[in-house]
């Protein structure tokens, strides 16, 4: 999509400013109550940076805005998650096809396309041109269509390019699995129809919401986080960031990791903060195994831990008996959170499969974000609920390859992932 274009600037503010209003004022709350997201882990401020970035902020009851970039990155992002909601319902062709005219306006039948007269098929492909908007260049493709002898092979490349639309939507149904909820924006100046607010965000779901101590790790995937076309200071800059990030394909820009045994002088509510700059310092293997295993560390509640040594050596330490005493106590006596990382690499791994069948985007600079319960006394129940989304969607472009970069980059965060849980499943502490 050209973002140059103003048409098509004011096209993606309009939907998003009026996606949000249809429930917005349902909200008891206001802007105003939006504090800093306390879970944010990526796109910090650092001293060393000498940035001053706006934070993520959490809005009652449950949702976070993302500040936006007011160039072209920032139009690319709604962009993007306005075609993700609409291919958001049910993915079979019939419900397609509905889903779009929904958003769109109702489309022709294929061979009312075809055989229409010249005069009645250019008004009715204008007047749905006018309405569908995001799919500008395949109404511009049907309206091609002629009553000449050429009219069979048009018709056939009208039916490719819906054959296109289709599957692409269908891609990107799938692929909307894999991202928050988006809700449109909020903070847009409604003076300017073409630009964005410098208090605009991007509305979405809190993917910690549903965690009472929420252990997030950011990874930003691919071998490279720059564009073909970037500048080559551009390319520069982001190489030096990381020159592991084409070796590896991903790398750490920030987590956090709850540890109840921490006293409050020496940690902010129980948790231990790693941020980019840790991230760039795992130069190695090992390094990155390193980060890994303390991002999945168990860290079991003190007094919970005593009670269940205590009861653990007047018992006969047979199997059953210890099942019952970490329920009992909620203990887990592996090392690394194994069922954490068997619920992380079944997400990629879908991840990784749509992505073996993209041919129609790569992604650049664009994230994996892990959430999981760090707080073991919540119960088992809910011990090993993981969230894995995609997010960060400013530098996405079209291309009609594979997305080699970023499939690297999942194949050996699984590879990674797999080691760990191989080498720790049957290790105790």
């Amino acid at each position: 999509m050209d973002c140059s274009n103003v048409n098509v600037r004011a096209k993606i503010l309009n939907a998003a400013m009026n996606r949000v209003l249809n429930f917005w004022h349902h909200i008891e709350t206001s802007l105003e109550k939006a504090q800093p997201l306390s879970s944010q882990v990526g796109g910090l401020s650092t001293p060393q940076s000498g940035k001053k970035k706006k934070p993520l902020l959490f809005v009652p009851p449950d949702f976070v805005l993302k500040p936006l970039h007011t160039d072209e990155r920032g139009f690319r992002e709604i962009a993007f998650y306005e075609s993700l909601r609409l291919s958001s319902g049910s993915h079979n062709e019939l419900n397609v096809v509905r889903r779009v005219e929904m958003e769109y306006g109702r489309l022709p039948e294929m061979d009312q396309l075809a055989f229409a007269s010249q005069s009645s098929k250019k008004n009715e492909l204008d007047e749905i041109g006018d309405r569908v908007g995001i799919f500008d260049q395949v109404a511009m493709k049907l309206a091609l269509l002629t009553n000449d002898e050429e009219v069979k092979k048009l018709d056939s490349l009208s039916r490719k390019a819906w054959r296109e639309l289709r599957d692409e939507i269908e891609s990107l149904h799938r692929l909307s699995k894999f991202t928050a909820t988006y809700y449109g924006i909020v903070g847009q100046e409604t003076s300017t129809s073409y630009e964005i607010s410098a208090d605009s965000y991007i509305m979405f779901d809190d993917l910690t919401a549903n965690f009472s101590k929420p252990c997030v790790m950011d990874l930003k995937i691919g071998t490279k986080t720059y564009e073909d076309d970037a500048h080559y200071t551009k390319r520069e800059r982001e190489i030096c960031k990381y020159k592991q990030q084409a070796y590896f394909g991903f790398r750490v820009t920030g987590m956090r990791v709850y540890d109840p045994s921490l006293s409050q002088e020496l940690s902010e509510d129980g948790f231990l903060f790693f941020d980019k700059y840790y991230g760039r310092s795992l130069l190695t293997v090992e390094d990155v195994e390193k980060a890994f295993c303390t991002f999945f560390k168990t860290y079991n509640d003190p007094e919970s831990l005593k009670l269940f040594n205590e009861e653990l050596a007047l018992s006969e330490g047979r199997d059953f008996e210890i099942t019952e005493l970490q329920k009992r106590w909620n203990v887990q006596t592996t090392v690394v959170r194994v069922g954490i990382i068997d619920e992380i690499i079944e997400q990629v791994s879908c991840i990784q499969e749509w992505f073996r069948n993209n041919h129609r985007f790569v992604f650049r600079s664009s994230s994996l974000l892990f959430v999981y319960e760090g707080d073991l006394m919540k119960g088992s129940s809910s011990n090993d609920n993981v969230v894995v989304k995609m997010i960060d969607f400013g530098h996405i472009q079209r291309s009609k390859n594979i997305d080699e970069g970023y499939l690297t980059g999942l194949n050996n965060l699984l590879d990674f992932l797999t080691r760990i849980r191989n080498n720790y499943s049957n290790s105790t502490k």
